[in-house]
């Protein structure tokens, strides 16, 4: 497999890049009118498509160095950046060499249950637990959050002396920065643009970006 790819894959990723940018850039024009429903639709369903092949076909594999053999710099691991609250490096960093290292094993492995969740039967069992299904949810609501809080470790440098550490507030504030710049694209910007579809364009982005991580999006 290795030997036999060449410049058909290159072309591949490349198209589905443009189309995925396309898609994007016409559902979001799309939405300016999003006051009437038929343009509601249209637009909520292409910013949805656009969004999960961003965050799967895209981000989630360029970001494993799937396509680091091309040596573009634009579609390239150490270069990529997507369109989710975690910043890419974090994100490589807990699922590239925690997840895929020590998958499944526990204590190592913190996309089991992203702590918050038990879903082994060797996991220590807590009353928390039985909320579950409630935290499943509101966790598949905002799920980019979520693991932009997993990728930072949240709960285990939670404690005073921990949040003090400066790498922990270097990488904090990379996620700020990032938090910052996907609102203010998704829920100001665009909706903004939209002038009397201000309402409607917000709750668009909203459902997209719910439509994406009700998918496989880790």
């Amino acid at each position: 497999m290795i030997a036999d790819r060449g410049e058909k894959d290159a072309a591949y990723i490349r198209k589905v890049i443009s189309a995925q940018r396309k898609l994007e850039l016409v559902s979001r024009g799309v939405l300016l009118f999003s006051i009437f429903p038929p343009a509601w639709l249209l637009g909520t369903a292409g910013l949805s498509v656009s969004k999960i092949m961003d965050n799967m076909e895209i981000g989630h594999n360029v970001l494993h160095g799937q396509w680091d053999w091309m040596r573009d710099p634009k579609i390239h691991s150490t270069t990529w950046e997507w369109d989710h609250v975690s910043p890419s490096e974090q994100w490589k960093h807990s699922h590239n060499e925690l997840h895929h290292t020590y998958t499944n094993v526990i204590g190592k492995d913190n996309d089991l249950g992203y702590g918050i969740m038990r879903v082994d039967e060797d996991q220590k069992w807590h009353p928390f637990h039985l909320g579950q299904p409630l935290w499943n949810f509101i966790n598949a609501c905002f799920f980019e959050y979520g693991i932009a809080a997993y990728d930072l470790e949240l709960g285990k440098n939670l404690h005073r002396r921990r949040r003090k550490d400066p790498e922990f507030r270097a990488r904090a504030k990379a996620v700020g920065r990032k938090i910052r710049k996907q609102v203010l694209k998704d829920y100001v910007i665009h909706p903004l643009l939209s002038g009397p579809s201000f309402l409607t364009t917000l709750a668009a982005t909203f459902t997209a970006n719910l439509v994406r991580t009700s998918g496989p999006t880790r």
